[in-house]
């Protein structure tokens, strides 16, 4: 799992670092007095253009032994370009029956998305952000703070507007006793509106 997981950042990194050169020369958008745009920020019209909500497992290792629980994402995002976008989420990790104790998981996360489409509404993309997280482990308390999260994926258009998307990611959680990897696999839906 660890080879699969240095694999995976790996080719987001590359991934990360080509679509940054793409972006370079991709055309930009005119501006109503002539000039070239090429980057839009979160606080500008026509930023934010998609949304989706992802479902599947997650899985975290506790004490050798792997727990599995469902998982699910809510997001929405925008571009800053054709290439490198941002999108925040709510999540919720199910729950972890760690030695017959349930610990029940929630958060939210902000990601940097790098990648490159392919064709007018299919791409793959790494990711690279922070999650702030909240466990509850029953009797024994609860823990919350902040950790990285990265992961990879990539979406299949099957209209201008629906894609079906891929994702596995690793978010860094604190739990009641440490800190774990918490990786997920997910399938869902998204919607662009432009």
């Amino acid at each position: 799992m660890k080879t699969l997981a240095l694999s995976s950042v790996a080719l987001a990194v590359g991934i990360g670092l080509a679509s940054t050169s793409f972006a370079q020369t991709a055309p930009g958008t005119m501006t109503p007095g002539g000039s070239m745009e090429s980057w839009r920020m979160p606080y500008e019209r026509g930023f934010w253009g998609h949304a989706g909500l992802s479902v599947g497992r997650a899985e975290v290792d506790v004490a050798g032994t792997d727990e599995k629980s469902d998982f699910w994402r809510l997001y929405a995002g925008g571009r800053f370009n054709n290439a490198v976008g941002l999108e925040v989420g709510g999540l919720r990790f199910g729950d972890f029956g760690q030695g017959g104790i349930e610990t029940d998981g929630y958060g939210i996360d902000f990601a940097l998305v790098a990648g490159f489409p392919i064709g007018a509404n299919s791409a793959i993309f790494g990711k690279l952000g922070a999650v702030w997280a909240r466990t509850e482990t029953a009797g024994a308390g609860s823990e919350r703070g902040w950790g990285p999260r990265y992961g990879i994926g990539g979406q299949l258009g099957l209209t201008p507007q629906w894609a079906l998307r891929a994702d596995w990611d690793r978010y860094d959680v604190k739990f009641v006793g440490g800190r774990e990897d918490v990786d997920t696999l997910t399938l869902g839906v998204q919607y662009t509106f432009r």
